[in-house]
């Protein structure tokens, strides 16, 4: 299973979403390491392992979309 970082702030707290996405971001890394996984398969684990760690469903998978958004804004930042 993939380790994700347990949450540090209760539900509710302002700065628990950017919690959830810095703890996926860095389980990311390592998910990826020495495998190619599918896109869903990246997800999969991550949230498998969010879930272990105390994160609630919702939460990671808006923290998942937030990634995406973010590398799609990152790379667009690349071409200009």
């Amino acid at each position: 299973m993939t380790y994700v970082a347990s949450p540090k702030r209760p539900v509710g707290h302002p700065d628990r979403a950017l919690d959830c996405e810095e703890a996926l971001e860095a389980a990311l890394r390592h998910v990826t390491e020495g495998e190619t996984l599918g896109e869903q398969d990246i997800e999969a684990r991550l949230v498998q392992g969010g879930l272990a760690a105390g994160w609630e469903e919702a939460e990671l998978r808006t923290a998942i979309a937030d990634l995406r958004r973010n590398a799609a804004l990152g790379l667009q930042g690349l071409s200009e």
